[in-house]
């Protein structure tokens, strides 16, 4: 596959709405809606044609093997079971929850990284999880904050070329520090 394809999957939705969005009128938060979008979108092409599985809204399916849940709820820190995050990757027994983030100039996106990390490193079901970010618009040291929480816990946090090579690698399952190793254990004891 070429670089190319990697950051630029062949869907045309996407190329047509970011050249919209790059139009002055357009309101910045549709922007950065579309932006997200492109990112996820990239996300999905890059999982379902590394790994050869489909992808299906969670609430249209009841598959959980080989294949890509789209649109996951979850239950966050506040106790709310409304929440949803873009995917989680049901390959070979293995659930990886994944949530995108970007942010290619100056927002709120960066502020909202320790409520994510919150939640995923707590209240999630998976036993693994991938934040996904993107971007140049983030606050000085909000992604050097993120990796360095999140290290030796069941998250890892990436970009999306680094994310393409953990696909390429297999899937390599997250180093957890021994008391990281512990806690999951417990949840899924407790589960």
């Amino acid at each position: 596959m070429t670089n190319n394809l990697l950051h630029n999957p062949p869907v045309p939705w996407i190329i047509n709405n970011m050249k919209k969005a790059t139009d002055s009128k357009v309101p910045q938060g549709t922007k950065a809606n579309i932006s997200g979008s492109k990112l996820e979108n990239r996300v999905e092409y890059m999982i379902k044609s590394q790994l050869g599985i489909k992808s299906k809204h969670a609430s249209r399916t009841k598959e959980t093997d080989n294949i890509l849940l789209k649109n996951v709820k979850y239950t966050n820190v506040y106790g709310n079971t409304q929440c949803r995050s873009e995917f989680v990757c049901c390959y070979k027994s293995r659930k990886i929850r994944i949530e995108c983030k970007t942010q290619h100039s100056a927002g709120s996106v960066d502020e909202k990284l320790p409520y994510l990390f919150m939640n995923f490193t707590t209240t999630i079901p998976e036993s693994e999880a991938i934040i996904i970010i993107e971007g140049e618009g983030f606050k000085k040291g909000a992604k050097e904050w993120l990796k360095t929480n999140c290290k030796g816990t069941k998250v890892m946090v990436m970009d999306s070329t680094e994310f393409w090579q953990y696909l390429d690698d297999g899937l390599p399952k997250p180093k957890l520090s021994l008391r990281n190793n512990v806690v999951t254990a417990l949840q899924g004891w407790l589960s």
